[in-house]
């Protein structure tokens, strides 16, 4: 049995860690501000899986959930990070800097509170996996929106910066990049709400390569992958999940269909 972290675990690919975790037989830690949903979950997932509010913008309270999660569930063997929305968006002109400081701090600064705490309580022991979600928007421009875009290549150039710094200490740090996946995220993007997931599938689909979207399970069973100890020699990078639909991008179609 693994103990396991997820921030931003109450919808959408961190309800999909969380929900698998529990099945695989492992004790789970949801972290989120959503209260309601987090709840739920883990209701609806039983004993092994657990709630805590926790704002990842908020170094005290970052530190107070790993804190939680090694006190009462146990050892941390992976932890997920995360939370995040899409933030700001439109001109760059038009950004304000209050704008552009909180999309940062959700979408990049907490990554660096989670890592720095999860690396704190997992070098003693010498094991441990992070997994951070980042974004198609991370590894290419022009994906997303444009601070959003900037915070997720932080996330990756992170992601690889700090692998090479714990290698030494038996730790491994990965990220995750999910193209368009159907979640609550996307749900409220294209539909201005967040529980129409239906809505955001049929979206996807009538755009995806293959017609088919990507999903938050298909998002989770990669994440897991980088966390499992299978990937034992996977250190440092960055997983594209998008179904050839956004990376491997669509605009060479005509010369080859």
């Amino acid at each position: 049995m693994s103990v396991v972290l997820v921030t931003g675990g109450a919808r959408g690919i961190g309800a999909a860690i969380a929900s698998r975790h529990v099945a695989a037989g492992d004790c789970v830690l949801v972290a989120d501000v959503d209260d309601a949903a987090g709840e739920r979950l883990v209701l609806e997932l039983g004993p092994r899986a657990h709630y805590a509010r926790c704002d990842v913008t908020s170094e005290d309270e970052v530190r107070a959930c790993v804190a939680h999660a090694e006190q009462h569930l146990g050892p941390l063997d992976v932890v997920y990070a995360n939370a995040g929305a899409a933030g700001v968006t439109g001109r760059l002109e038009s950004t304000s800097l209050q704008d552009w400081r909180q999309t940062v701090d959700l979408l990049l600064t907490s990554v660096f509170l989670t890592v720095r705490e999860a690396i704190a309580v997992m070098r003693p022991r010498g094991r441990g996996a992070i997994v951070c979600t980042a974004s198609v928007a991370g590894v290419r421009g022009g994906l997303g929106p444009h601070v959003y875009t900037a915070a997720k290549h932080g996330v990756v150039g992170l992601v690889e910066s700090v692998a090479v710094e714990v290698a030494r200490y038996g730790l491994r740090i990965n990220a995750v990049a999910p193209g368009g996946a159907v979640s609550s995220l996307t749900a409220g993007l294209m539909s201005g709400d967040g529980d129409d997931l239906q809505a955001a599938y049929d979206r996807l689909a009538a755009t995806s390569a293959s017609g088919v979207p990507t999903t938050a399970d298909d998002v989770a069973d990669a994440a897991m992958f980088l966390g499992d100890p299978r990937s034992s020699r996977i250190n440092g990078t960055c997983l594209v999940v998008d179904g050839a639909d956004y990376v491997p991008s669509q605009r060479g179609l005509p010369y080859y269909s």
